[in-house]
């Protein structure tokens, strides 16, 4: 063993672990009391010992009270003198043990000595190493010199002495701790990333605490930060109360900002971040997060208010950000009718409550004080609500409570739905809202005809603050069946038969999309009510108050398809041919139902041979179709893979359900295709496709490339949807890129670019740089925002985060 100077890092004893550690010397361990046990193990044991064994008091291992010893030989002088074990010795009590290369035991002081590679396991999973120790029975109290502790596996804390006491509080003096590993795989020392260096550490294991006085923090050797008191949680509890990692930034509309989160462990099911976030120009933002997670339900909740600073309402209403502005063009806004804008704020919210009898309660709430706030202080909802909404995009939020119970054969749904829309040109005041949905269905399998057999209803109210409200109720059996023949034919047969009830109230003051709110325009130098222009496209032109409808929905189909596989030494082939027939009476209902469920949706490769593309119950395709088309794959053993589909729908007349720039509804619709390729981890691309059926123009193309070269990885993604010229032309073009390079082990640093081709600017500018090793994430990225999203400026910032694992 070759010694350092105390607070500097060794190699461990050799116990099967490469860990490095500080500090040398021996331990001194004193008081308290025990019985003190031998059993004489290993070879020669017997014939060494100078006393008769008889002499040597010998119990059992379970006796809590005393301490077994093992070694290759143990001997002694006389009935005072101390006894020796020596070799590969291990001592126990209780579920604490002691391994050291020689042990001796004096009766008349209860004091035992350890010397050479010692290493004491202590009952809470801590680890001491040492060369020379002495201690008496139960390995409790006493006091050491130049030590080092293992704490939770990866963290170490050593210091030039401790007093260890039984209370349960250790008090180390020149004492270092750090959670990054202190050598390398070669056994040679490592300066660690970051270490605490304090005068004083107190290791609290009542209060799993750990107290530095008078800290010096180090990265990479060098001192950064000086504190006369720090403290943290012990590395060992898995949920401690204390301050988390901040976060450092500056950006162009906000100016300097700076998160420190507090961490709060309420208890061991629920528990509490407070993140308050300062902004130089924009005022201080207070969040934070509540979470509690019990055996039959859990809730996390994310929120945050501010009372805005350099934020006003412009001469149109809008919230705008005029912090850069001067301050006579800031009194001028204050000063406007408009008045100051009061607190602003944001809920994230989900949870979900189990009940007796298979019920389940969930709720999803997603909700902000005005359209503009998330782009404002660039909020987004974190950890397990990440993917709550788009926050690169925001649309609309919604807010959904429901109480559902899923069984094998049946699933009943009551909702509660509530949109915002973050749109500048809506109007919160005409979104609907589902109050209630109600849904339910049953299947049963049919043992005479085969196939399953599904019987299901549907209740659906909206309601708005202005516009329209309606009521639809539906009722429906679904058949269907598939058979495959002993040829490999494959056959599926299906029907439905369903009835629809619509109520509308109020239809006159229109929808979202054409509103009766008093908005006019200039048309050919005449002021024309906006809503006069829009309600012919409106069922009944938009001037029926109120009325009701009902129809019947029948439809029936057949498919077919042929599955052809090949296979060879290195590869495997499949094609297969697909048709699909689907009758449905021809009939339109555009000027009765509005259609507000089905008004987005993609026709694709993907949706080619649903018998009813539209996706909810609103819009409903009718005619006598045939959807047919043909996919095929290849699969090499080398790790290549291709497939690809192409496919078009035939109807017998033409269908008024579809807009024209969806591409169907014509009696050959566009078409349709997909390809996509891959080779192992090495590269991937996936294709979808929609072509002009007349002039082959591409008029939607999706496609997305991602690859990876050793240290470097891409992706790419281009999006394209182009309108027929009779209805709008127009575009809309996008590219995103993004590129990673990994400079070595530890260091990356990539990008992200976003393109609005169409209009010809760039919308994001995302570049990061990020340093990682076993104990340390230092990130540092620029991000550039140019979305021109209403009353905003486009916003530079630059940010660092430190995510140090051991605090």
């Amino acid at each position: 063993m070759v010694f350092r100077p105390a607070g500097e890092w060794r190699k461990e004893p050799n116990r099967g672990a490469n860990a490095c550690r500080w500090g040398k010397g021996r331990v001194l361990m004193a008081a308290s009391r025990g019985v003190i046990a031998f059993c004489l193990l290993g070879a020669g044991s017997a014939a060494a010992a100078t006393v008769a064994v008889q002499d040597i008091v010998v119990t059992d291992r379970e006796d809590k009270d005393s301490v077994l010893f093992t070694a290759d030989t143990i001997s002694r002088l006389d009935e005072t003198s101390p006894v020796e074990a020596k070799g590969n010795v291990r001592a126990f009590f209780g579920e604490q043990s002691l391994m050291a290369d020689q042990v001796t035991y004096n009766p008349v002081t209860d004091i035992v000595t350890a010397t050479g590679n010692v290493v004491i396991y202590d009952a809470d999973g801590q680890i001491y190493f040492a060369e020379a120790v002495e201690l008496t029975g139960d390995l409790r109290d006493g006091i050491a010199t130049n030590f080092g502790a293992l704490i939770a596996e990866e963290n170490r804390l050593v210091g030039s002495s401790v007093v260890r006491r039984s209370t349960g509080v250790n008090t180390i003096e020149d004492g270092a701790f750090t959670a990054c590993k202190v050598c390398r795989e070669d056994g040679s020392d490592k300066i660690p990333t970051w270490e605490v260096k304090a005068v004083r550490v107190t290791q609290d294991k009542n209060e799993q605490m750990i107290r530095f006085h008078h800290a010096t923090i180090k990265a990479f050797g060098v001192p950064v930060f000086y504190t006369p008191y720090f403290e943290f949680p012990d590395p060992s509890v898995k949920r401690k109360s204390g301050f988390l990692a901040p976060s450092i930034g500056n950006s162009s509309r906000a100016g300097f900002e700076i998160e420190l989160p507090y961490y709060w462990a309420i208890s061991d099911y629920q528990d509490v971040t407070f993140s308050p976030r300062y902004t130089e120009e924009l005022g201080t933002l207070w969040k934070g997060e509540y979470r509690i997670n019990t055996h039959d339900g859990g809730l996390i909740v994310q929120a945050g208010i501010i009372d805005p600073e350099g934020v006003v309402r412009n001469n149109s209403g809008q919230i705008v950000v005029v912090s850069e502005q001067s301050q006579s063009q800031l009194n001028s806004y204050m000063n406007n009718a408009y008045g100051d804008v009061g607190p602003r704020f944001h809920v994230f919210a989900k949870g979900y409550r189990e009940f007796d009898g298979g019920w389940t309660a969930r709720f999803d709430i997603d909700h902000v004080s005005d359209k503009t706030y998330l782009r404002t202080y660039d909020i987004e909802p974190e950890d397990e609500l990440r993917e709550a909404i788009d926050i690169l995009q925001p649309d609309r939020l919604e807010n959904v409570v429901s109480f559902t119970k899923l069984t094998d054969d049946t699933y009943t749904d009551i909702s509660t739905i509530m949109f915002q829309s973050l749109r500048g040109a809506d109007d919160n005041d005409f979104n609907a809202h589902a109050l209630p949905r109600i849904r339910h269905e049953r299947r049963y399998e049919m043992p005479v005809l085969g196939g399953d057999v599904t019987f299901g209803g549907n209740f659906l109210m909206l309601n708005r603050e202005e516009g329209l409200d309606s009521m639809r109720a539906i009722a429906k059996a679904t058949y269907d069946k598939v058979h495959t023949t002993k040829h490999g034919h494959r056959l599926r047969g299906f029907a439905e038969l369903r009835g629809d009830a619509y109520r509308y109230r109020d239809s006159d003051l229109g929808v979202q999309a054409c509103r009766n709110d008093g908005r006019t325009s200039n048309v050919n130098g005449m002021i024309v009510d906006n809503y006069d222009l829009c309600r012919e496209f409106l069922p009944r032109d938009g001037t029926d108050d109120g009325y009701s409808v009902t129809r019947f929905l029948p439809t029936a189909g057949l498919e077919w398809s042929f599955p052809l596989a090949k296979f060879t030494g290195n590869a495997s082939y499949i094609i297969e041919p697909r048709i699909q027939l689907v009758a449905s009476p021809q009939e339109d209902f555009t000027d009765d139902i509005f259609n507000e469920d089905s008004a987005f949706f993609e026709f694709d490769a993907i949706t080619l041979f649903d018998w009813n593309k539209s996706t909810g119950f609103d819009q409903w395709e009718d005619g006598q179709r045939m959807n047919m088309g043909i996919a095929a794959s290849a699969n090499y053993t080398n790790g290549l893979n291709i497939s690809g589909a192409f496919g078009q729908q035939l109807r017998t007349e033409d269908s008024l359900q579809f807009d024209e720039d969806t591409g169907l509804g014509d009696t050959n619709s566009d078409y349709v295709g997909e390809i996509n390729a891959g080779y192992g981890r090495v590269f991937s691309m996936t294709n979808r496709f929609r072509i002009d059926d007349e002039d082959g123009t591409l008029r939607r193309l999706e496609t997305a490339l991602r690859g990876r070269a050793g240290p470097f990885s891409t992706g790419v993604r281009y999006v394209r949807t182009e309108a027929f010229e009779e209805i709008n032309d127009q575009r809309d073009e996008n590219l995103t890129v993004s590129a990673f390079y990994k400079i070595t082990d530890r260091w990356t640093t990539g990008g992200i670019w976003r393109e609005d081709l169409d209009e010809g600017r760039t919308t994001t500018q995302q570049w990061t740089i990020q340093y990682s090793d076993d104990c340390t994430i230092f990130s540092l990225d620029y991000r550039r925002d140019n979305r021109l999203a209403d009353g905003l400026e486009d916003n530079e910032s630059l940010t660092f985060n430190v995510d140090v694992i051991g605090f």
